[in-house]
């Protein structure tokens, strides 16, 4: 069932975030492996793979937050969260099998982009990041 869902600002603004942080940290280990002298194109196919996903779920996961908060009842929001989750989580273990199994794909180039949106959280949270008025 598709349902005409509205993508409200915050998410597309957090999205458009954390897609920069990966983007640039894809960057920086692509450059690492380089000077290596390791890149071929499974590096780069591998990196593309990981940093996509890394990006489409975390927007999977805010449009779950999203759906949720507009239930009035907290059962159904429940079930939307834990239904999201158990989804995004097969693609992972999607993800991970092809990058790791498939030889077009680099696997380190593949898994290390999934730890990107954290670590590009973290960075936002820093106070250096942070707008007057927004702690």
């Amino acid at each position: 069932m598709v349902r005409n869902i509205k993508i409200e600002q915050a998410v597309k603004t957090e999205t458009k975030h954390i897609a920069t942080g990966v983007g640039g940290m894809t960057v920086v280990l692509l450059l690492v492996f380089l000077v290596l002298g390791r890149f071929d194109y499974t590096v780069l196919l591998g990196a593309l793979l990981g940093a996509g996903f890394a990006v489409l779920n975390f927007f999977l996961m805010a449009m779950a937050v999203q759906r949720s908060v507009t239930q009035g009842d907290p059962a159904k929001a429940k079930k939307i969260t834990q239904s999201s989750y158990t989804k995004r989580l097969l693609l992972l273990a999607a993800v991970l099998v092809v990058g790791i199994k498939v030889p077009y794909f680099n696997w380190i180039t593949t898994i290390v982009p999934l730890f990107f949106p954290r670590i590009t959280i973290f960075i936002m949270t820093l106070p250096i990041f942070q707008r007057k008025g927004e702690e």
